[in-house]
C-alpha cells in the first residue's frame, strides 16, 4: 500500500509532468498528449506516467519517450527531492477496454 508521503509525490507530479508535457514539450511528432494517470515506485525512483494521445499513437508514444531525459531535469527543478525519478511513459488503455466492454455487454442485452 502506498503511503501518504507517496500518494503526494504522485499528485505534485501529476500537475508538474502535464504542465511540462502541455506547454514545454513542442515535438511536431507527438499529437496532442493527455496525461491521464502517474504512478510513484513504492522507493520513489520510478514514475510511470500514462498518457493518451489525440492520433497516431504509436508514433507518438515513440516520440514521447524520447523526452524523459527532458521531463526528469524539468522535475528536479520543482524543489528539493531527494530523488528525481526516472520517467517511463506508457500508453494508458483503459478507454478503449471500457468501451470494448461496453459493446460486449450491449451485445448481450440485444441477444436476450
Amino acid at each position: 500500500m502506498a503511503s501518504i508521503v507517496n500518494k503526494r509525490r504522485e499528485s505534485m507530479y501529476f500537475r508538474a509532468v502535464a504542465q511540462i508535457v502541455s506547454e514545454k514539450i513542442t515535438n511536431a511528432n507527438i499529437s496532442a498528449t493527455t496525461v491521464t494517470a502517474v504512478k510513484l515506485s513504492n522507493d520513489g525512483s520510478v514514475l510511470t506516467v500514462y498518457v493518451t494521445f489525440e492520433s497516431n499513437k504509436e508514433r507518438s508514444l515513440e516520440n514521447i519517450k524520447k523526452t524523459s531525459g527532458f521531463v526528469r531535469s524539468e522535475l528536479s527543478r520543482l524543489g528539493n527531492q531527494r530523488i528525481v525519478p526516472h520517467v517511463v511513459f506508457k500508453y494508458d488503455d483503459t478507454q478503449e477496454s471500457a468501451l470494448r466492454i461496453e459493446e460486449i455487454l450491449r451485445q448481450i442485452k440485444k441477444g436476450k
